[in-house]
């Protein structure tokens, strides 16, 4: 810690953000309606409609270790990689954990860390578990280097940090769960786009609902980019489904509220049927089969997760129902993921 003593004036202040662990941990999240019209300007485009998403039980985790020296150590357990820098002025501009470098560039750390990154969601699976990733690691920075980002300036960072990483414009909708936790719906405006909690049982939600993934990543069966361009060149196909998603999410929005689950499960539906045409190849054959499976055992409806073309599939279905739509599910090898809604968000902690 002498590094630090030497080169700060107020060494009480400083000298605590060296000398713990920072464990950091956000929740995933399933959605229900509105993904893609959630990008600028697209919602503005469409009257500003909400995206309904709702936080879960799966999280992603970022450990921060200080270190004795200026060193940077990054592992991450879910790419199985480990890379190490001099300091944070070495670090390249490319590299395969590209993501957590340009954060740790913006956070600019003034000693040497380790940083342990792992996320209980399966890769590429469509519940947003690298967003959650990248809301937890800046919530570890944040606290590490005491840079006292609110929660809205540690969403712009994460998302423009992102967008800078795959050079196209990305959604606001998978920051807000892991932040905040619970039901969301998110807001665009004119003056910015935020967030609100629905008033919705999460025991309830729980109990109607069944996540399987697929086994396999999913492959971004949708292109939010060329549908974004199509829409701004005025493809009236285009337009036209996308102002069905948006209506579809403003209903439920409504049922969501209300405790609808009935009205609620008509609409994701309808938002699966309208997103299938908005992008065929959202869906692929297994997925198919395993939504046809399970709606033949009683699930009332299903939705590919995210982006699609792999990934995970959400169902609503009966209570009653679950355990015989469960058995469907895993005999058509797809693998059922234990999970609950849950109200928390973003969590750091000092060990």
């Amino acid at each position: 810690f002498r590094f630090a003593i030497t080169y700060h004036p107020e060494p009480s202040i400083r000298f605590h953000k060296f000398d713990r662990m920072i464990k950091s941990t956000a929740p995933a999240r399933i959605d229900f309606a509105g993904g893609t019209l959630d990008i600028w300007p697209l919602y503005l485009q469409f009257g500003n409609p909400p995206t309904l998403n709702a936080a879960i039980n799966l999280y992603a985790t970022v450990e921060l270790t200080p270190r004795k020296d200026r060193r940077i150590v990054v592992e991450s357990k879910d790419l199985n990689l480990k890379a190490e820098f001099e300091s944070v002025d070495s670090l390249p501009e490319k590299h395969s954990l590209i993501l957590i470098l340009k954060t740790l560039k913006y956070y600019r750390p003034e000693s040497g860390l380790n940083i342990l990154t792992s996320c209980e969601a399966p890769p590429g699976s469509g519940i947003g578990g690298s967003s959650a990733l990248n809301i937890a690691l800046h919530g570890a920075l944040n606290a590490f280097t005491q840079k006292g980002l609110s929660k809205k300036q540690i969403l712009e960072a994460a998302k423009n940090i992102e967008t800078q990483v795959i050079s196209v414009p990305t959604g606001w909708q998978d920051y807000f769960p892991p932040l905040h936790g619970g039901v969301r719906s998110v807001r665009p405006g004119f003056d910015g786009v935020d967030s609100v909690t629905l008033p919705v049982c999460l025991e309830d939600l729980t109990r109607n609902m069944i996540l399987c993934y697929t086994g396999k990543p999913r492959q971004s069966g949708i292109n939010n980019w060329e549908v974004m361009k199509k829409a701004l060149d005025g493809n009236r196909a285009i337009t036209n489904k996308l102002n069905k998603i948006g209506q579809t999410a403003r209903e439920m929005d409504k049922a969501l509220t209300a405790g609808n689950m009935k009205r609620v499960a008509a609409l994701f539906a309808q938002e699966w049927k309208e997103r299938k045409a908005l992008a065929p190849t959202i869906s692929t054959p297994q997925m198919d089969k395993l939504i046809a499976g399970a709606i033949k055992k009683g699930a009332q409806a299903a939705k590919v997760c995210g982006a699609g073309g792999g990934g995970c599939i959400a169902f609503i279905v009966p209570s009653k129902k679950k355990a015989s739509v469960t058995a469907e599910l895993t005999r058509l090898k797809g693998q059922v993921i234990p999970f609950r809604f849950v109200r928390r968000g973003l969590r750091v902690q000092k060990i």
